[in-house]
């Protein structure tokens, strides 16, 4: 029994798993990871908000969707930043009246497990077209819900909110009402507020009054065999409040005409509603679905099933119906069933196969409901109209999006160094028109429901990309991309279907160096094509100029990014990290795609011009700027900030396009064009504090944003001509707190307060103008067992 047994040494070998979270401080390019953590902690009212305080990076018309709609570093819509849900996207565009279309994606935030966001060109196997960037978000797996050690485990969440109240009737007024607009100042005397504010709005609950909420239960199990996942969200919430102070809430002022002299009553706030007042059309009703299953095939095979259904009943107006009195429309709903598969083959001892193969099919049932409102006076000299006529306008879309893509990497061991080989294709097709069953002249001429875009898109691409490290400090990378599109149009309007077909290269490149451990400087070039979205190939509602006269070309990006990166631990203290990246970033785009009332000279009146809105290249767009981003975490405190700086925005048209007596540059985007909604604030700054507490058991924080001003003012045009308004907003500084306490491994409590101060702004890049919300306080409670 005293006997002792000498063994030689044995060596552990492991594979080292990186912190996803320092992927973005590692990479030769720009790009952000958010956990789920980060998106329960900001996740805000809209669903976009969790994107919110990423340099470059906003979500775009935030209020009136209930959808994600991502511009980075500027360039935004229309499949430039594709949005990818397990790999699959199902990106649909909803048309804004004369005020323009928004492209949404739906995806609920108990369901996403994390966010990776990659800025710029990109050579992966998923970014054909992607000419801004890509987000990628992961669903949840059983790794989110099981305990450490269990097999077997559910998750319960349940939250509440407030700052909201029900849902009125459809046609309830709000807000400034337009059509007393006419009101004279007499003696400087302003009329009083009750003739020219509807009231009904003002009644906002008590600061701690529970109006809205969400609960979820998931269920998760893990075999040798298979893993399993299955979950079920509702969320529920009315119309939210606009914030108190600022001074940017409507309020009478006086105006002079500056036709005949005299003054009028004018609004001299930033949208027509009042600080505090219920802001209609933006609640929410909520069910989502979801089904994953990973079958284990053998230790380097896995299949990934995945099914989620996403159905929402949410607020909507058309934006261009806000130009006038606001009033609650019907709800419009989304119904969106997406299903993927998932293929990983990893051989152990074989540096030649690491394949990855996916499919998805994605198939969205949109239904736009708006309640149309005309008024009419009884003759009495009311100022208020006494009759209220309502008329439906519908926009019913069915949309199919399948798609599938596979790609390969071999690694080499040379003489000059290790060589890494990536390479595959991807084919996505989208089919989009009415519903099967709805008959098409029934709901265009007697509902008076607004004929869909009738057609199909498709896309096919190959790359291949090198990667060579000739030595451990130097990597080099080389990649193209060949995708060729088609689609064809097949608008009842037509008597035959119209065919469009081009083609083109996606090369880029890009040199990392790392003098020193940790610290890496890079650069990256690259260039991009763009063919047109199926929304911007297919006759329809904001383009009348025709396809057949209007032959598009490729939008072709070109883009330039500079950077360094640098990683630290143990940096002044024992066990702390310091993470710094920084970046200049160039984007040109030549033949920019948007839209344009383009000028035809009138064969009756030689010299005299009208407008045709129409799809249009432009000779090009602009977007340059910096960005830096620190973080520190000494384990029980953190701190990050975040920048980014626009220098140059600028979209110019070709000669002769527009008007001739419309300048053909302009900062703040062209008239009619989408791009009045979509220049960035020239600066953005966020500021993170952090502690951790009680043996890290209690996170306390808070956050500082700002948002700065528009980079250049926009000029639109009138609404009844069919122009764009440019997004309007103020300079804005937001304040989150927020708390999380983990009671143990079972139980964890998370409260925040969004917009801690509760000002009254407009969010940047908003294609409605209705206020953000106000303050708003959010408690969660997680459960797993």
């Amino acid at each position: 029994m005293g006997d002792h047994l000498t063994l030689d040494t044995i060596t552990v070998k492991g594979k080292l798993e990186l912190d996803p979270a320092d992927e973005p401080y590692r990479t030769a390019g720009s790009s952000a990871y958010l956990s789920s953590e980060h998106i329960e902690r900001f996740r805000g009212t809209s669903v976009g908000d969790f994107l919110s305080g990423i340099p470059g990076v906003m979500n775009a018309d935030s209020r009136n969707s209930g959808a994600v709609d991502v511009n980075i570093r500027g360039m935004q819509g229309q499949g430039r930043v594709p949005v990818l849900v397990d790999g699959a996207t199902q990106e649909t565009t909803v048309w804004q009246g004369y005020n323009g279309a928004t492209p949404r994606t739906y995806i609920d935030p108990d369901f996403i497990g994390s966010v990776s966001i990659e800025k710029g060109i990109s050579s992966a196997a998923d970014a054909t077209g992607a000419t801004g960037g890509v987000v990628r978000a992961t669903v949840i797996g059983v790794d989110d819900i099981l305990l450490p050690g269990k097999t077997y485990g559910i998750r319960l969440k349940g939250g509440l909110t407030t700052n909201s109240s029900p849902v009125p009737a459809a046609g309830t007024n709000g807000g400034w009402d337009s059509l007393a607009t006419n009101l004279r100042v007499y003696g400087g005397v302003l009329p009083p507020d009750d003739a020219v504010f509807y009231s009904d709005g003002m009644r906002r609950p008590p600061l701690l009054k529970p109006t809205g909420g969400s609960g979820s239960v998931v269920v998760a199990t893990t075999t040798d065999y298979i893993d399993f996942v299955a979950g079920y969200v509702r969320r529920v919430n009315g119309n939210y409040h606009a914030g108190k102070h600022g001074g940017g809430g409507a309020h009478l002022v006086a105006k002079r005409n500056p036709r005949f002299g005299d003054l009028e009553v004018g609004n001299g706030g930033l949208s027509d509603y009042r600080a505090g007042e219920e802001i209609l059309n933006t609640s929410l009703d909520n069910k989502s679905w979801m089904l994953k299953t990973t079958v284990k095939i053998e230790p380097s095979q896995r299949l990934e099933l995945g099914y989620r259904r996403y159905l929402s009943y949410y607020g909507h107006l058309l934006s261009s119906r806000l130009f006038g009195a606001p009033y609650q429309s019907w709800l419009s709903s989304i119904d969106l069933d997406t299903y993927t598969a998932r293929y990983r083959w990893t051989p152990q001892d074989n540096n030649f196969v690491d394949l990855k193969i996916d499919a998805y099919l994605s198939a969205v049932e949109s239904r736009i409901n708006v309640l149309d409102l005309d008024h009419s006076w009884d003759g009495s000299g009311s100022i208020r109209p006494t009759v209220k006529t309502f008329y439906p306008f519908f926009q019913w879309t069915d949309s199919k999006r399948w798609g599938a893509r596979a790609s390969n990497t071999s690694r080499f061991s040379t003489d000059v160094g290790d060589l890494l080989l990536r390479y595959g294709g991807a084919f996505v097709r989208e089919d989009t028109g009415l519903p099967s069953g709805v008959d098409r002249d029934y709901y265009a001429w007697t509902l008076g429901g607004d004929t869909p875009r009738q057609g199909r898109r498709e896309e096919v691409s190959g790359f291949a990309t090198v990667e060579w490290q000739p030595v451990k400090w130097i990597t080099a990378s080389a990649s193209t991309r060949y995708s060729q599109f088609i689609t064809l149009d097949n608008h009842f309007t037509r008597t035959s279907t119209f065919k469009r077909k081009d083609g083109g290269w996606s090369p880029l490149f890009s040199l990392m160096v790392e003098p020193r451990d940790g610290l890496q400087l890079y650069t990256k070039f690259g260039r991009a094509v763009r063919a047109p979205s199926i929304f911007e190939s297919l006759t329809g509602s904001s383009f009348y100029y025709s396809v057949e006269e209007n032959q598009l070309k490729l939008e072709r990006a070109r883009n330039l990014e500079i950077g360094a990166n640098f990683v630290k631990n143990d940096a002044w203290l024992s066990g702390d990290k310091l993470r710094i990246h920084a970046a200049y970033f160039d984007n040109h785009i030549d033949d920019y795609l948007t839209r344009a009332g383009i000028a035809r000279e009138r064969p009756e009146m030689p010299g005299r011009y009208r407008e045709s809105l129409g799809r249009v290249n432009l000779d090009y767009a602009e977007m340059r700027g910096l960005e830096a981003s620190l973080n520190y975490d000494t384990g029980r405190f953190l701190v990050g900030i975040g920048w980014n700086h626009y220098t140059h925005v600028m979209f110019c048209a070709r000669k002769g396009v527009l008007k001739p007596t419309e300048p053909r540059c302009l900062a703040g985007g062209l008239p009619h064009s989408y791009s009045l909604q979509q220049v960035p604030p020239k600066n953005t700054i966020t500021l993170q504090l952090g502690a951790r507490l009680l043996q890290e058991k209690l996170e306390i924080g808070s956050r500082a944003s700002y948002i700065g001003s528009r980079f250049a003012p926009g000029f639109g045009s009138r609404i009844g001509m069919g122009g764009v308004q440019p997004s309007r907003w103020k300079p804005y500084t937001l304040v989150d707190v927020y708390s999380t306490y983990k009671l143990n491994d079972n139980v964890s409590f998370d409260l925040a307060i969004d917009n801690l101060t509760d000002r009254y702004y407009m969010d940047a890049l908003n294609a409605a103008q209705m206020p953000a919300p106000g303050r708003t306080i959010r408690g969660n409670v997680t459960i797993k067992f």
